[in-house]
């Protein structure tokens, strides 16, 4: 056995397959941004420039917010219902979101005036921007319902909860959207868990803002209070950002649902909340939690800082290529032969 001759052949096919490698690595439909969608990107993070001035001019740049998104809040403060995660709350500020926000839309064929409704709690403060950026940009037609408690980082300061960011947002001209409610969030969305100091704060908070703050008596009424409050808009989408109590309900089956865009029939019953009961009506949903899995799956680069293209890993029919690829080189290109020791 002895090497097999024509190195400069060899070589050249090495050279190919690394090419193709690498123009399949970067060519990826979907990976790269349109005008529209840059320009949404854009406005996204302009926004987010924005509130960083008006949270922390003339402050020392906060560690936790290392990329200026002026969406992350407090290790801890009276506004806090549970623990979040740091790293997740940052991948959530990312500005693709709002161009997969965009995409799911398209996706479904929504078209100006088209009506969503969008419920979420102040955890993810990110993706709430970039849900309403999202279907403002495609002209649709907007309810919104937000739970003013928050996780860990998420909209938890109490000199900017999210009402007041959602206020200096619209009043900035990033958003036109104005929340049709206020719950407090927490147990039974009625702010259990939450201190005295925090509901008081929430409670002038949605004040200011000139938003009806709902009291819900049970998980139940609160339920079907959102229930009611959706359905009575009649939207054709469902967005639930977070994980509110009457979104998502107290049976764990909705544990089991898949983050991001649920169409009908394709997801598992997601339990007793609004969420539940808006898959079970046979219309589709988006999921907005795990975001760890949720920017896996969507191709968000997680705790990363803010790039305009997506990174999703090759899938379908690209992949399948790469195989071709690979495979083809391995039956053309021989490092070695073998010599007949009676030739």
């Amino acid at each position: 056995m002895f090497p097999s001759r024509g190195p400069a052949a060899a070589k050249a096919r090495l050279v190919f397959l690394a090419l193709g490698l690498l123009l399949l690595w970067f060519w990826q439909p979907g990976n790269s941004l349109d005008p529209a969608e840059r320009a949404l990107y854009a406005k996204v993070r302009a926004a987010q420039d924005h509130l960083y001035s008006w949270r922390f001019s003339g402050k020392p740049i906060p560690a936790e917010d290392p990329w200026k998104t002026g969406l992350i809040g407090l290790e801890w403060s009276p506004l806090t219902t549970t623990l979040g995660d740091l790293p997740a709350k940052r991948t959530a500020c990312d500005p693709l979101w709002a161009v997969r926000f965009r995409r799911w839309y398209a996706q479904l064929g929504l078209k100006a005036g088209d009506r969503v409704a969008i419920l979420a709690s102040s955890s993810f403060p990110g993706l709430v921007l970039s849900a309403i950026a999202a279907a403002e940009n495609l002209d649709l037609d907007l309810f919104l319902g937000v739970s003013l408690g928050a996780s860990t980082w998420g909209a938890n300061d109490p000199g900017h909860p999210w009402p007041d960011i959602e206020a200096e947002l619209r009043k900035a001209g990033f958003i036109r959207a104005k929340s049709a409610f206020y719950t407090l969030g927490g147990d039974g969305e009625a702010g259990g868990g939450i201190p005295p100091e925090g509901i008081t704060l929430l409670t002038s908070a949605a004040a200011r803002a000139g938003v009806p703050l709902r009291f819900p008596r049970s998980l139940e009424e609160a339920v079907r209070v959102k229930w009611e409050s959706v359905a009575g808009f009649r939207p054709l989408l469902l967005v639930s950002i977070g994980g509110s109590h009457g979104n998502l309900g107290s049976d764990p089956a909705v544990l089991d649902l898949p983050p991001g865009l649920l169409l009908p029939g394709k997801a598992p019953g997601g339990g007793n909340g609004v969420l539940g009961k808006w898959l079970d009506s046979g219309r589709p949903a988006v999921h907005a939690l795990n975001i760890r899995e949720m920017a896996r799956r969507e191709g968000v680069p997680f705790d990363s800082p803010p790039h305009a293209r997506f990174s999703s890993p090759a899938r379908g029919g690209e992949a399948l290529l790469g195989l071709a690829l690979f495979f083809g080189v391995l039956l053309t290109h021989k490092r070695w032969k073998w010599k007949d020791d009676h030739g």
